[in-house]
């Protein structure tokens, strides 16, 4: 597997953990539509440094 595939991977991966944690009280996994919880936080951080990574590692460059 390629850089850039584990890096498209990635992406993909962090953009949904993000948005299921975003969208968690909407789609029946949060506690209520009170606000964002601690979880919910922790999730959009996770899933956006795993996006973050995959961005980076999908558009570095090879060294000849």
């Amino acid at each position: 597997m390629s850089t850039k595939t584990i890096g498209i991977a990635l992406v993909a991966i962090g953009v949904l953990v993000l948005a299921v944690s975003l969208l968690a009280d909407y789609i029946g996994l949060g506690s209520g539509p009170a606000g964002i919880g601690l979880k919910q936080l922790v999730g959009v951080g996770v899933g956006l440094v795993v996006a973050v990574v995959g961005i980076v590692l999908a558009l570095r460059q090879k060294k000849s």
